[in-house]
């Protein structure tokens, strides 16, 4: 099952691989060219949307719908997350702003993680847990859910503040469409899980009301922030926020870690029961919220969203106490489908990979598994390609171009930027005579001597430039061809050698002008032949005129005399 929270934009995919490598848990798979994502894997953590540098991956949207509340003059109460302050540190021109858009109240985030705080106290209070884990984020809690279920019993009872402050917003304003403003893609999930229903109505990507209000944000605006209790909670979207709103503990102690693989070694200490007595804070994204998703676009201005927010809160830490909104939360463990496979089936798809020695199992993790092994298992379970591997990919090109280049019939030289030999292949040795001398770092000029040639390197055309010439030194007739490879300034020149072909050319031609001589000769002497009986013919002819005129004459007389003898 695909996901609808990221998508896949088709025509701008690279196919880059970069999303799949990028994948914490192994969710993004690569099959029939092109990437998608197990959605039931999945923790929307946002890692594949950040990494895409071809904006190849789209994001589900509730804006229009957000609008649409607003263009019905509906109740609308935005929750704005504290790490706002990264986008548009001015929080009382941005409210001034939305509330001229038609949201009827804004309130900041940090009000229900002020909360979150006191049930967080309340627990280490008790003191009834080997270890708590708190944490702010829906991904990590996916993952905990999914990877490492047999830890459910560490993660604090707690929803998160968005969830909290939803609950509170849906008391204060029961017939109004709560919506969060997000940093987070995991939040338009967690809204939708059964266990916070109704809670949160809709979310906002930061970037998408920044680009709604753009046009009316000015910065000579006067900067306002409105304290309240607990103000501290201001720095939640801070990697260590949530412990520095906690008062220090005789019975736990804390740490905070963030980004998935880091927060992966933590789970697995705990799994091995390296670690007791610990409060820990975990985020999916490094920097906490602050490096969210959905501020991705925004992280020059991360440091000045932070030190805002240090400057606008109270010092005064959370104590513990009564909670009046519900914060209660249960998690379970997810029992997600995971193909098994003998070790004779991996090893198989190991060889059928090409993997069938030491120096084949490169490890390098360029196809987004860190291992090849891990390749060959999310090949059986159907989520990659087998037949991509980069250095196989590489070796394979590199093996094709030795071979065409040590057993094409044709010399191919290379020369640097400076016009000296770096490379020259067998056929070209032999051609030259270098066979028994190490040609590299010889001049052009000295290898082929030619003036026109060199003039054509030097112009370092892109378009293959193409040479016919002799050369003495050499008793050979060359045909190049002349390729400049502009990235790495380098020419390439191709030597066809025609000496055999244009040897064999002049034998032709001299064939047949040989020919056409003894042709020539055999029809004048043809010429001549007739011409002479030609000749014999004539004067017979004539001879036999002359008979037959005066024989003509004779009769013709003899028939006059005898007419005039009748009269």
């Amino acid at each position: 099952m695909k996901s609808k929270y990221i998508r896949l934009v088709e025509a701008q995919c690279h196919n880059c691989m970069r999303c799949v490598r990028e994948c914490p848990v192994g969710a993004m798979t690569y099959v029939h060219n092109e990437p998608s994502i197990a959605a039931e894997e999945c923790i929307l953590c946002g890692g594949c949307y950040v990494a895409c540098p071809h904006e190849a991956k789209s994001l589900l949207s509730e804006f229009a719908q957000v609008q649409k509340w607003l263009d019905e003059k509906q109740e609308v109460v935005l929750s704005v997350a504290p790490s706002f302050a990264a986008v548009w540190p001015k929080l009382s021109s941005l409210e001034k702003i939305l509330k001229g858009r038609g949201f009827s109240h804004i309130e900041e985030t940090a009000r229900g993680a002020a909360v979150v705080s006191k049930a967080y106290e309340n627990l280490i209070e008790k003191a009834e847990m080997k270890n708590i884990i708190s944490t702010a984020c829906p991904s990590i809690n996916t993952l905990i859910e999914k990877e490492y279920g047999d830890l459910v019993s560490y993660m604090a009872p707690v929803v998160s503040p968005f969830i909290a402050h939803g609950r509170m917003l849906k008391e204060k304003y029961p017939n109004a469409k709560v919506v969060f403003l997000s940093p987070c893609i995991a939040k338009y999930k967690e809204i939708e899980d059964q266990r916070f229903t109704g809670s949160i109505d809709a979310c906002i990507g930061m970037e998408e009301i920044l680009d709604w209000i753009q046009a009316d944000l000015k910065d000579d605006e006067k900067d306002e922030w409105i304290d309240f209790q607990g103000s501290i909670s201001r720095i939640y979207p801070i990697a260590g926020g949530i412990l520095q709103t906690l008062a220090p503990s005789e019975h736990y102690k804390y740490i905070a870690v963030d980004g998935v693989a880091r927060v992966k070694s933590l789970l697995e200490s705990m799994r091995k029961d390296h670690l007791e007595g610990y409060f820990v804070e975990v985020n999916a994204c490094q920097g906490s919220c602050m490096g969210g998703p959905l501020l991705s676009h925004f992280t020059h201005n991360e440091w000045v969203g932070a030190s805002r927010i240090h400057k606008n809160m109270d010092l005064q830490k959370i104590t513990p106490g009564k909670v009046d909104v519900d914060v209660d939360a249960s998690w379970a463990e997810e029992n997600i489908y995971r193909p098994k496979h003998t070790e004779e089936e991996i090893d198989e798809e190991m060889i059928a990979m090409g993997k069938t020695s030491p120096d084949k199992i490169h490890d390098c993790g360029a196809c987004g598994y860190e291992s090849c092994r891990l390749k060959a298992i999310a090949v059986l379970d159907g989520k990659a390609d087998p037949k991509i591997c980069m250095p196989e990919a590489l070796e394979r090109a590199q093996s094709l171009a030795s071979v065409v280049n040590e057993n094409t019939p044709n010399g191919i030289i290379v020369f640097d930027a400076d016009l000296k030999v770096r490379e020259m292949n067998p056929a070209a040795r032999k051609l030259l005579s270098y066979e028994m001398v190490n040609p590299t770092g010889m001049p052009l000029d000295a290898v082929l001597p030619n003036p026109e040639l060199a003039e054509i390197v030097a112009q370092k055309q892109a378009k293959t430039q193409y040479l016919r010439t002799y050369y003495d030194i050499y008793q050979r007739l060359f045909e190049h061809a002349i390729v400049h490879i502009t990235n790495d300034d380098l020419t390439v020149v191709i030597l066809m050698d025609r000496t055999e072909e244009e040897y064999k050319e002049k034998m032709m031609t001299k064939m047949r002008d040989e020919t056409m001589s003894v042709t020539q000769k055999v029809l004048d002497d043809q010429m001549r032949a007739v011409q002479e009986i030609a000749s014999l013919l004539g004067e017979t002819t004539a001879e036999s005129k002359v008979a037959l005129v005066k024989l003509q004459q004779v009769i013709t007389g003899e028939e006059d005399d005898s007419g005039k003898n009748t009269h």
